[in-house]
């Protein structure tokens, strides 16, 4: 192992990652060995104390909502895989000291950001989106999409336009010396994989391989794999009608002390979030109709963003649904569906803000809350949320 760390640091030296620590230096960290493919390591550094030093950078990383925005209208597409991305950033001088780290052979530093600082993605998330400023791409972490659009839908123009955007991105990373991995970079394409997620013009859509690996679950054994399942399914939720709801008796598995057992009601829950999952969602288009509707059952809140199109033709724009907290559960039906109302106009802020829609509930009566000169203190609250 001692042999293997030795040619690491020396291929990292040769990179200019890392150099060799000449002054006494207030930090230190331990290193962390990582096993790798094909025999190889990777060098980790425990920074949990030095971390403890170092001011966040506060920088949002886009959603996939954010993204989705952006990509509404696009016809082809290319992405941009940055090589080695945190190391192709510097570290200012005066910070170094910082990354000092102790091997068998000496004490080391970076000269480049490395994983093991805190503030690692929000610093390069923040620097490459100031990169790409003032071009047509997106940049999610280590990765750029470029895309091109046509306002009349012709796909030529479009592709006319990705290829500026394109040649520009390209200059300015050439004039930024920020590298590119040639292997895992795709070009002029109509179908983008990005992030378990395909992007065509048409519309998003899951990936096929993780649809099928969540067909392809068998029924979980302990809490641990229902946890998993639970996750590669809340992944593409966006895609699964009412999940919160259909998806309660296997959450009911995976609380503390649970003494609930693999049954009928769970069998039926894991084949239902199976059988439940759509092919494709749209992209929000404000100029069309839009309606929400909401829906409240005794365990969570569900809620199907669409619009119609030209043909009067309902468009799916995205699932959404979430558990009921226990102090929720208690509440009436009226007030879980006015609930209901409230956080699904919440979650889809990002598309109804500024526009007008309509709300669409089962429950009618929810027009007392509006004509009742005296309603309970929870209805008063939840009033004021519209």
């Amino acid at each position: 192992m001692r042999k293997k760390v030795e040619k690491e640091l020396e291929r990292l030296q040769d990179l200019d990652i890392i150099r060799k620590a000449e002054d006494p230096t207030p930090w230190i960290s331990p290193i962390v060995i990582v096993p790798k493919g094909n025999y190889e390591i990777r060098i980790c550094i425990d920074n949990r104390c030095a971390n403890q030093a170092i001011q966040r950078e506060r920088h949002v990383t886009p959603t996939l909502d954010d993204l989705i925005n952006d990509l509404n209208g696009a016809m082809v597409f290319s992405k941009i895989d940055l090589k080695n991305g945190y190391h192709q950033l510097e570290l200012d001088e005066e910070s170094k000291y910082i990354t000092t780290f102790s091997t068998h052979i000496g004490i080391f530093q970076y000269n480049r950001l490395h994983f093991g600082i805190n503030s690692a993605s929000e610093i390069f998330q923040h620097q490459v989106t100031n990169l790409i400023q003032g071009i047509q791409a997106k940049n999610y972490s280590d990765d750029i999409i470029v895309y091109g659009k046509s306002e009349t839908g012709n796909l030529q123009e479009a592709r006319k336009n990705h290829d500026e955007n394109l040649s520009n991105l390209l200059q300015r990373l050439k004039e930024n010396n920020v590298t590119a991995n040639a292997a895992k970079c795709s070009f002029h394409k109509t179908n983008l994989k990005f992030n378990g997620y395909i992007f065509s013009q048409d519309g998003i859509s899951a990936d096929p391989e993780k649809l099928q690996a969540l067909k392809d679950v068998k029924p979980p054994q302990n809490a641990k794999e229902v946890r998993s399942f639970l996750g590669m399914a809340n992944y593409i939720a966006r895609f699964i009608p009412d999940f919160a709801t259909i998806s309660e008796p296997l959450r009911l598995l995976t609380h503390k002390n649970s003494t609930r057992k693999w049954g009928e009601a769970e069998k039926r829950s894991l084949n239902k979030i199976k059988i439940s999952l759509t092919n494709k969602v749209s992209y929000f288009n404000p100029k069309l109709q839009t309606e929400l509707v909401v829906d409240a059952s005794p365990v969570g809140l569900g809620c199907l963003l669409t619009q119609k199109d030209s043909d009067n033709k309902v468009r799916v724009i995205a699932y959404a649904s979430r558990a009921l907290t226990p102090v929720e559960q208690r509440y009436s039906q009226i007030e879980r569906e006015a609930l209901a109302i409230i956080w699904a106009t919440e979650h889809f802020h990002l598309y109804l803000f500024g526009t007008d829609f309509c709300i669409i509930t089962d429950h009618k009566p929810l027009e007392t809350i509006f004509t009742r000169t005296k309603s309970s203190p929870i209805k008063l609250e939840l009033k004021d949320g519209f």
